[in-house]
């Protein structure tokens, strides 16, 4: 015999159960099982737009199904001793836990997900520019040749260095000096989960502050994009933090703000306006409320960090690029312009002019509201996983949550001009910081909410519609995402390990932009379209390098490389990388790559 209690709640789960089950036979039938058809910076594909529909078809039943049975089964009594437990827990233990999961959650995916695999060309910039850091510089000269050495989001005009702000590049150096490069993120993932607990028990007490991290740790969003080389985690870091000092306040607290809003600027200067903006304002608004000396004392402070900061920004420009008022941006398609957008992933159609709105921007307000439209739209799925993902965001209230919100507004006033969401490998992910203001209006809409359903004598529905709405994300929109990222790296990854595998030490490897084909994750498309990067100093065991042709690539490898073996790479249509010697190539094989120009090989001139 089944207890009543446990009797209760049996048909909805049941229920519940069903939803899932018809999820997967919806795939299984349908698509073959769970791969997206991935590969776009805007409009959504076919199959994305699909999984949103039957999760918004299944997914909310889900969701009901479950915070019913939990309403049944949960009896007043045990509902306000969990509370209790909940609310007692030492915060020093919430601490610790936070930073140690938000920092093993990314980890994990590296490891079984991504397999320490980039998912985006600009990785490997990122990378190339914390190599420089690591080694004191901010740029090498040019390699002989330097055709060959061009490489997308790199400027090679004489100079080589990555187009990036330096910020994020900064903090990885530690990770690449110490020879743990993919550590850096996770790490300031998990920093990030602790600076949110302590943001949100600053506003609402530590249980939800717990709640906070519980949230920022389900978001498929951040923690995908926490396990890669990826800029915005650095970015989420440095800007919730900086929330931490101006809701803290107190002695040096001023200093940390401007230390922090300016790392956030070297790493993103849009996210850092947007987000960083109004977090300004608050602690403006805060200094002026202290009145006297003790107002001067906070300005003095902030300009003392802001000040040098600033011009450190502006050499930093003024060494690379030529001018302090030129960012590596402006370089880079300088430079592509230069260079007839050879080995770029842009065309002269995506460059707007010489303005300092210059890059993959439109003169129509219309167009620029509808991509924000759609980068929203994009971001309500991703974001959490589950849909309506901003439901609970409009149910927040409070001077917390109106600040919170002008971050959201001026986050979106900032990215107007952005031409594209972003690669929705994990997400629009020009859009993911806007996951920190996300997780905390979630808990403070969560916290309503659980105090209106007590008013109600409902409190159980709260807890399990959390339940139910985590469910969704790990039953159905999980399953197509992780499977097809897997399917994506190996791809990705494939090549590469083909040549550390087959190919002798000393040597030099030529490939053609795309050499990694989406073979067994297709219908899926990756976003690595460009071969890795060498190390700054090229010393390395293995070069990779550019096929120009094949008469080129020889009198490349006679004139800067002829004690090394040069070697073509190609992917065949069963997906089985070729290694060919380079004096076994053929031009009908392997046909040129690239239009030369008359200043390419200056020596060849009469």
């Amino acid at each position: 015999m089944i207890p009543a209690r446990y009797r209760a709640p049996l048909v909805p789960l049941a229920a519940a159960g069903v939803c899932v089950l018809a999820y997967w036979a919806f795939w299984e039938s349908q698509f073959n099982g769970f791969i997206l058809n991935l590969g776009t910076i805007n409009f959504p594909t076919n199959r994305w737009l699909t999984l949103a529909a039957i999760i918004a078809f299944l997914g909310i039943p889900l969701v009901c199904f479950v915070a019913v049975a939990g309403s049944r089964m949960m009896t007043p009594e045990r509902l306000e001793a969990w509370r209790e437990a909940w609310r007692e827990y030492p915060d020093r233990r919430s601490v610790l836990l936070a930073g140690v999961l938000g920092t093993l959650v990314p980890l994990a995916i590296q490891a079984s997900v991504l397999g320490y695999t980039p998912v985006t060309d600009d990785e490997a910039s990122y990378r190339f520019a914390a190599e420089l850091l690591s080694s004191f510089r901010l740029w090498v000269p040019s390699p002989p040749m330097k055709l060959f050495f061009d490489n997308g989001f790199l400027i090679n005009d004489g100079k080589m260095y990555s187009q990036y702000f330096l910020g994020w590049p900064f903090l990885l150096a530690f990770g690449v000096k110490l020879g743990v490069p993919w550590l850096v993120n996770p790490v300031l993932s998990g920093a990030t989960a602790i600076a949110l607990f302590l943001v949100a028990r600053g506003w609402w007490g530590s249980a939800w502050g717990r709640v906070a991290v519980l949230l920022y740790l389900v978001s498929p969003m951040t923690m995908i994009g926490a396990a890669t080389l990826m800029s915005h985690t650095a970015a989420i870091f440095a800007l919730a933090w900086m929330l931490y000092f101006v809701q803290r306040f107190d002695t040096g607290a001023s200093a940390w703000v401007a230390f922090l809003f300016c790392l956030a600027f070297w790493t993103r200067p849009a996210v850092a306006v947007g987000l960083g903006g109004p977090l300004l304002v608050m602690w403006g608004l805060r200094a002026w409320r202290q009145g006297g000396a003790a107002r001067w004392r906070h300005a003095l402070s902030f300009v003392v960090v802001a000040i040098p900061l600033a011009g450190l920004f502006l050499l930093a420009n003024r060494e690379t690029t030529g001018s302090p008022w030129m960012t590596g941006y402006h370089a880079g398609v300088r430079y592509a312009q230069e260079n007839a957008y050879r080995f770029v992933s842009f065309g002269p159609s995506q460059v707007r002019g010489d303005d300092f709105f210059y890059f993959f921007t439109d003169h129509s307000s219309v167009l620029a509201g509808g991509r924000m439209v759609l980068a929203l739209f994009r971001l309500n799925l991703d974001s959490f996983g589950w849909p309506l993902g901003f439901i609970l965001v409009f149910l927040a209230r409070g001077a917390p949550a109106r600040w919170l919100a002008a971050t959201v507004l001026a986050f979106c006033l900032a990215h107007l001009p952005v031409a594209d969401p972003g690669v929705d490998t994990f997400g629009p992910v020009h859009y993911s910081e806007l996951m920190l203001p996300l997780v905390l209006l979630s808990t403070g809409g969560l916290k309503t909410l659980w105090h209106t359903a007590r008013r109600w004598e409902a409190a159980a529905f709260v807890p399990f519609l959390l339940v139910g709405l985590v469910a969704v994300c790990a039953t159905m929109y999980l399953p197509p995402r992780i499977y097809t990222l897997r399917k994506l790296t190996t791809d990705v990854r494939r090549p590469r390990l083909a040549v550390e595998r087959r190919v002798p030490d000393d040597s030099v490897v030529f490939v053609r932009p795309g050499f990694a084909p989406p073979c067994t994750s297709a219908p899926a498309n990756h976003f690595v379209f460009f071969r890795p990067n060498n190390s700054p100093d090229l010393d390395d065991r293995v070069l990779w390098v550019n096929h120009i042709s094949v008469e080129r690539d020889r009198q490349f490898m006679s004139k800067v490389y002829p004690r090394r073996t040069g070697f073509m790479l190609v992917v065949d249509k069963q997906c089985n990388p070729q290694i060919i010697p380079l004096e076994a190539a053929t031009p009908a094989a392997f046909p040129p790559t690239v239009r030369e120009l008359p200043g390419d090989f200056p020596e060849e001139a009469p």
